[in-house]
C-alpha cells in the first residue's frame, strides 16, 4: 500500500540540493496560465449540500461537469466527509480520461478496496501520476522523482514537512504540485501529508491539475493566457480537443461592447476596432482564410490591442462550417474582455527570508534564503530600473559551544572582530529580484544530541547546545532603491538587516508560532438552523517543526465560556479539544448559529481533552465574515466600520462589506453594473476588471486591507439590475 511504503520510508527522504523552503515570499513557478473550469464547467451541478458561499463549490460544479464526479443518490456531494481509497481511485481514473491519460499509469499499483481515508501525501503522488501521464510539464527522473519543466535549482521549493517526513518521490510530489499551483500547503509552508483529505478540497485538487492538461469544456472556450493574448480551444462531447477546427475571432472596444451586434443579432462590423484579428478576411463569418486549431485543439491568434482608456478590449471566437455568419447576438460565442496591468515601477525595497513566522531557530546544515526585491506601488513586486539595481550585503559569522540553552542570544555585533565577515555586490535581475543563501555547520559534532542538563541536581544543570549565528546587512547601492520602512516595512515583513541562529538544541513548542488557517475568508451566514465551518491548526517548535500530539481546542469571540450557546445571538460551537498529527497540523470543524457577524477565531492549548476553561491562547487570532446577503439599495459607506471591503472572491464576483449595524454584509457584482476606481477625489469611471484588480491589489502582500465600497440601486434578488459600485483606494 503506498500509504505504508511511505510511512516506512519516510527516514529516507533526503531533499534535494539546492532548493528553497516554502514560506508566504514562494510562489508556484509553473502554475497554469488557463484553466479548465471554464464556460459550462462552471454551471451550478445542484447539489444540495455545497451552498452558493462554499469555498470549494466552483471546483465541485467543475469536477461533476466533466463526469469525474456524479455525488450520491441523494443529491449531495458530502463536501466534509474524507476521501476514501475506494473514491480515490474512481476520481483518478475518471479525471485521466478526461486528461487523454491511461488509467493504468496513475492508479495502478494503488489499493483499489477499502473505505479507510486517503491522505494528502498518496493523494499528491497520484495527482503528480496523472500529470506525468497528461502533460510534458511534468515528467520523472531515473529514482522516480518528480520534476517540473524549466523548475529547477534554487527556483525548486519544498514543504518543510514533506521534506522531513516522505521519501523522496513522494515529497517530489507534493513539491511538483506547488511549483504547479495544485498544492497550496496547509500554512506556515506546511503540507501536512499524513492529514486526511476532505472530497471539497480534493476537488479544488484536481481542478487545478486539469489545467495543466488538454481538459477544457464542449465547444469553443477563450481565456487569456498573458497581457493582451488570448488561448482559443475547441473540444468535442468527450472533452477531447478538435484538430483544425476553424476559428473566427474579432474583437471590440470594451465601451463598445453594446454596440456591436445589430438588432437582429448580426455583427455591426464598423465598430470593430481590429477587424484583422487572427488573420481574417471576414469577421463575424466562417472563411476559408481563418485559421484552425492545433494538433491539441488549441489557437493562440497572437498579441491583440488593448487599450485601457475604454476599459480594454473585448475578444471574441467561435467556430462552424464554411460559410456559417454570427446570428442571434452572439449565441455559440465565447469571450473576454482583456486589460493591461501596465509594468510596476520600482519605488522601493524588501528584503525578506524564508524563515517561517515565529521562527527563531534554523538547523545546522539547512539553507535560509533571503530575498531581494524591488516593489512599486502598493508594495507590488517591480521590474529592475532600466540601468539597473544593486546592493552591497555584508554578513558576519559567531559561533558558540556548549552553551546553555537558556541563556540570551546575542546579537551579533562584534563587526570588528568576528569569526569571519563577507562583503559583497548582487544585482538584481530583470524581475527585480535577487536572492542569496545562509547556512551553518556544527562547530562541535561530537554533542550533536545535545547533552541533556538535570534541572533537579543542585545547582541545576542546563541542556547544553552549540550556535552559530550569522548577521547580515543589506545597503543600497548603484541604482539600488531605499529599503522599505515603518508600516510597509511591518506589512511585507521587510528588514534591511537580520540575525540567523542555527543551533542543535531541541525543539519545544512556541506558543508564538502557532498558525491558523481558514478554509474560507467567509460563508453566508445560515438562513436557519446552523452552518459549518472548518479550521487548520498548526503548531510548530522553534525550528518550524510541527509538533505532534499537542491538544488544540478552538474559542472564538462567539463561544462564551459561561453561557449557553442557546442563549447567544451569535453562537459557535466547537468541539472537545484534537491532537495535532505527525506534521503539527489538526483540522477542526464546529458549527455556527445567528446572524451576519464577525467572528473573531482563537487557537487555545488545552489541559486535556474535554476542558472547556483554563486555555492557553497560541498564535494569533483570525477574522472569519458569517455574511448576510445585501438587500440594497444602498450597501457601504465610506469608513473602515461601514464600508470597508472585508474579503473578496474574484472567482465567484463577491465581495463582503463591513456594516457596523447589521454586521458583514454580501454583495455580488457582474459586467451589468457600473464601477468607479480611484483615490478619494480622483474616482474615475471604469470597467469590472480594472474593479477586480483594484479589489485584488487590496490586502496583496501582507498589507492592511482599508478600501472602501459605496454600492447603489443595488437589487440582491435581481441579477439583471444595474448597480453602481464606487471604490475608494486608500
Amino acid at each position: 500500500m503506498l500509504a505504508t511504503g511511505a510511512l516506512v520510508a519516510s527516514l529516507l527522504a533526503v531533499g534535494a540540493s539546492p532548493a528553497a523552503a516554502i514560506d508566504d515570499d514562494s510562489r508556484p513557478n509553473a502554475a497554469a496560465a488557463t484553466f479548465a473550469c471554464v464556460g459550462d464547467a462552471t454551471g451550478d451541478m445542484m447539489f444540495s449540500d455545497v451552498s452558493e458561499m462554499h469555498a470549494f463549490r466552483a471546483d465541485i460544479n467543475c469536477l461533476a461537469y466533466y463526469g469525474v464526479t456524479i455525488g450520491y443518490g441523494d443529491g449531495t456531494f458530502r463536501p466534509n466527509a474524507d476521501v476514501s481509497r475506494e473514491e480515490m481511485v474512481l476520481f483518478m481514473e475518471r479525471s485521466a480520461a478526461v486528461a487523454g491519460a491511461d488509467a493504468d499509469d496513475v492508479v495502478g499499483d494503488f489499493a483499489t478496496t477499502g473505505s479507510d481515508p486517503v491522505h494528502r501525501g498518496d493523494m499528491a503522488l497520484l495527482i503528480a501520476r496523472l500529470l506525468d501521464a497528461a502533460t510534458d510539464t511534468v515528467g520523472t527522473d531515473d529514482d522516480g522523482t518528480f520534476t517540473v519543466k524549466d523548475v529547477t535549482g534554487d527556483d525548486w521549493d519544498y514543504f518543510a514537512d514533506s521534506r522531513r517526513l516522505q521519501n523522496r518521490v513522494h515529497d517530489s510530489a507534493a513539491s511538483a504540485l506547488y511549483e504547479l499551483g495544485v498544492a497550496k500547503g496547509t500554512g506556515m509552508g506546511y503540507f501536512s501529508p499524513a492529514s486526511t483529505v476532505s472530497r471539497g478540497a480534493m476537488a479544488a485538487f484536481i481542478t487545478r491539475a486539469l489545467a495543466h492538461t488538454s481538459a477544457r469544456p464542449e465547444g469553443v472556450t477563450i481565456q487569456s493566457d498573458e497581457v493582451g493574448g488570448v488561448l482559443i480551444s475547441v473540444r468535442d462531447a468527450n472533452f477531447q480537443p478538435v484538430a483544425n477546427a476553424p476559428v473566427d475571432v474579432f474583437a471590440a472596444a470594451a465601451n463598445k461592447v453594446g454596440e456591436a451586434f445589430n438588432e437582429d443579432g448580426t455583427c455591426n462590423t464598423p465598430r470593430f476596432l481590429n477587424p484583422a484579428v487572427g488573420g481574417n478576411a471576414d469577421e463575424c463569418e466562417i472563411d476559408a482564410l481563418d485559421a484552425g486549431t492545433n494538433l491539441s485543439g488549441d489557437y493562440d491568434p497572437g498579441t491583440i490591442p488593448v487599450d485601457p482608456k475604454v476599459g480594454g478590449t473585448t475578444v471574441w471566437a467561435w467556430t462552424g462550417e464554411q460559410g456559417d455568419k454570427v446570428e442571434d447576438g452572439g449565441e455559440g460565442l465565447a469571450s473576454i474582455n482583456l486589460t493591461d496591468p501596465g509594468t510596476v515601477t520600482a519605488t522601493g525595497t524588501k528584503v525578506t527570508h524564508d524563515l517561517g513566522r515565529g521562527v527563531t531557530r534554523a538547523h545546522f546544515g539547512s539553507t535560509v534564503t533571503v530575498t531581494i526585491q524591488l516593489v512599486g506601488a502598493g508594495n507590488k513586486d517591480a521590474v529592475r530600473d532600466a540601468a539597473g539595481n544593486s546592493y552591497t550585503v555584508v554578513t558576519w559569522r559567531d559561533s558558540e559551544s556548549d552553551v546553555a540553552t537558556s541563556d540570551a542570544v546575542p546579537t551579533v555585533d562584534d563587526t570588528t572582530n568576528p569569526d569571519s565577515k563577507q562583503t559583497r555586490t548582487l544585482k538584481v535581475d530583470a524581475s527585480g529580484k535577487v536572492t542569496f543563501t545562509i547556512t551553518a555547520s556544527d562547530p562541535d559534532t561530537t554533542d550533536r544530541n545535545n547533552p541533556p542538563g538535570d534541572s533537579t541536581a543542585t545547582p541545576a544543570v542546563p541542556d547544553k547546545t552549540d550556535r552559530v549565528h550569522v548577521a547580515y546587512s543589506v545597503t543600497p547601492t548603484s541604482g539600488g532603491r531605499a529599503l522599505l520602512t515603518g508600516a510597509d516595512a511591518t506589512a511585507t515583513g521587510s528588514s534591511g538587516t537580520g540575525t540567523i541562529t542555527f543551533s542543535d538544541e531541541r525543539g519545544e513548542f512556541v506558543a508564538a508560532s502557532t498558525s491558523v488557517t481558514l478554509t474560507a475568508d467567509f460563508l453566508t451566514r445560515p438562513m436557519s438552523g446552523s452552518a459549518s465551518n472548518v479550521v487548520t491548526v498548526t503548531v510548530v517548535d522553534q525550528f518550524g517543526d510541527g509538533v505532534r500530539g499537542h491538544l488544540v481546542r478552538l474559542s472564538s469571540t462567539h463561544a462564551p465560556a459561561t453561557t449557553p450557546p442557546s442563549s447567544v445571538a451569535n453562537a459557535s460551537t466547537f468541539p472537545v479539544a484534537r491532537e495535532t498529527d505527525s506534521s503539527g497540523s489538526v483540522r477542526i470543524g464546529y458549527t455556527y448559529r445567528g446572524g451576519g457577524s464577525t467572528e473573531t477565531i482563537q487557537a487555545n492549548t488545552a489541559a486535556d481533552k474535554t476542558a472547556a476553561a483554563g486555555l492557553t491562547p497560541i498564535g494569533s487570532t483570525k477574522n472569519f465574515y458569517w455574511a448576510a446577503p445585501a438587500a440594497g439599495p444602498a450597501v457601504g459607506g465610506t469608513s473602515a466600520a461601514d464600508g470597508g471591503v472585508v474579503a473578496v472572491d474574484l472567482d465567484r464576483n463577491m465581495i463582503v462589506v463591513a456594516d457596523s449595524t447589521n454586521g458583514p454584509q454580501l454583495v455580488v457584482y457582474d459586467d451589468n453594473d457600473q464601477y468607479s476606481v480611484g483615490p478619494s477625489g480622483s474616482l474615475e469611471f471604469t470597467s469590472m476588471a480594472a474593479f477586480e484588480e483594484a479589489l485584488a491589489a487590496d490586502g496583496a502582500g501582507g498589507t492592511a486591507r482599508d478600501d472602501t465600497v459605496e454600492v447603489s440601486s443595488y437589487d440582491g434578488t435581481d441579477s439583471g439590475d444595474v448597480a453602481r459600485f464606487v471604490l475608494t483606494v486608500n
